[in-house]
């Protein structure tokens, strides 16, 4: 009996004392999941799609709401988003692939590889031009510091210039405008290049941080340097290493059962200066469908393979790219980025005059926290980022281990969830760590 007694003893103490090890049933993201459920339940958004991992894994998935908010038809987690800015820090890996490659550096001028920047002007405020001070370098491009803009960066002569030379990206709610089209007129990605080339800088390279098409020109840069297709040039040096077999300029036509909808919010209208239209005046709905599935635009014959805002890509996939750099450039145990690169890669690359604001820092292509408490997040500091049109986006938080990637496609909003998902998700991570930390795991 003293035996038995002792037995029942030992695993008493055994099942209430040993703590459990973390994974996705350990935690309780109940308050980010009820937050994002509003927002789908409100009319904000169509639906999200939510990764989150720590420590090698999967911590948090979660899909909520709606691919098609008309038919009611789910989000899923294979389905494909347009990921549109978050092209850029793909882009940043292959720039810095091509430098490990010895292909180019950053120091490099643009016109080594695209000429007609020899010659590009600077727009003064009394619309006269000026020459440049010293060239564009690649690293200028890489930082939104060479002083090229968006039509949306920019107002006054250099907007109109934009729009009269049709230097802006594609987005879907274009197609709404009559002035504006959907189409990537030109043949290939180094002619927009060249014609971006005769466009006027908004400043002289390096005096400041414009938000710019720098990344679309580096795929031509990249072109030039590899002799190889920018689209062809990602798919060997990250793609295929990387596991991302739903990341590309174009659908193809066996995956396109899974592409989303895109909406855009009423207010996006106003941002990108095209009107609002008929159907979203004067009336309850917010969000209008501007891309379909029956028809996307991702669906044509890609001519301009963008560095900026091209790629379609679902969100394991993108988890695979982001987990990549929280391991400092390595996959698998594949080394996709040299220690070198990867260090660059992160880190800021602004100084006191150009810099953006305090506590936030621009390394190559990828937005740096340099102090999260100023800039209202809880992820640790020299955490990196970034985010698209249609309000996805991710980071990476090296300080804690984690990766997070969130997929929705709305363009435009009328608020931004960033803070208020980075509280969620740090608040039940520490909370979770205190658990654990407690009963001596």
């Amino acid at each position: 009996m003293k035996f038995q007694l002792k037995i029942l003893t030992i695993l008493f103490l055994l099942v209430f004392t040993i703590p459990i090890k973390a994974n996705e049933d350990s935690y309780n993201f109940s308050s980010l999941s009820n937050f994002l459920q509003k927002e789908v339940k409100k009319g904000r958004y169509p639906g999200f799609l939510t990764l989150i991992q720590k420590d090698g894994k999967i911590i948090y998935s979660e899909v909520l709401g709606y691919n098609d908010i008309k038919n009611k038809t789910s989000l899923k987690r294979d389905s494909l988003f347009r990921i549109y800015s978050m092209t850029k820090p793909v882009t940043g890996v292959a720039l810095m692939i091509a430098v490990d490659k010895g292909l180019l550096k950053l120091s490099d001028p643009v016109s080594k590889f695209i000429s007609e920047f020899k010659n590009t002007k600077v727009l003064l405020s009394n619309n006269k031009t000026e020459n440049l001070e010293r060239e564009i370098t690649l690293l200028d491009l890489a930082t939104h510091t060479s002083g090229l803009a968006y039509t949306f960066t920019v107002k006054g002569k250099l907007q109109d210039i934009y729009l009269e030379e049709k230097i802006y990206p594609y987005f879907a709610l274009d197609s709404l405008n009559n002035d504006l089209k959907p189409d990537k007129i030109y043949k290939n990605i180094c002619s927009f290049s060249k014609k971006v080339a005769s466009v006027p800088l908004a400043h002289q390279p390096g005096e400041k941080w414009t938000y710019s098409i720098g990344m679309d020109i580096l795929g031509c840069v990249i072109e030039k340097a590899s002799n190889k297709s920018f689209g062809d040039f990602l798919k060997a040096n990250i793609f295929e290493p990387l596991d991302m077999e739903d990341t590309f300029f174009r659908v193809p036509e066996d995956k396109r059962e899974r592409m989303t909808n895109l909406y855009a919010h009423h207010n996006a209208f106003r941002a990108f200066n095209v009107d609002i239209p008929i159907e979203l005046k004067g009336k309850k709905q917010k969000m209008l469908l501007v891309d379909s599935p029956d028809n996307s635009l991702f669906y044509k014959e890609v001519k301009v393979e963008d560095g900026g805002s091209g790629l379609v890509s679902t969100a394991d996939d993108y988890l695979n790219f982001a987990e990549m750099l929280l391991n400092k450039g390595v996959y698998k145990g594949k080394r996709i980025l040299s220690a070198n690169s990867f260090n660059t890669l992160i880190s800021n690359q602004l100084d006191e005059n150009n810099s953006i604001f305090p506590g936030l820092g621009q390394g190559i292509t990828l937005g740096v926290v340099l102090d999260s408490k100023k800039i209202r997040l809880n992820r640790g500091d020299n955490s990196f980022f970034w985010g698209g049109a249609a309000k996805t986006k991710f980071w990476v938080d090296p300080k804690n281990n984690v990766t997070v990637v969130h997929m929705t496609q709305l363009i435009g909003t009328p608020r931004d969830l960033t803070n208020q998902i980075d509280k969620r998700i740090y608040r039940e991570i520490n909370r979770f760590e205190k658990l654990n930390k407690k009963s001596g795991y």
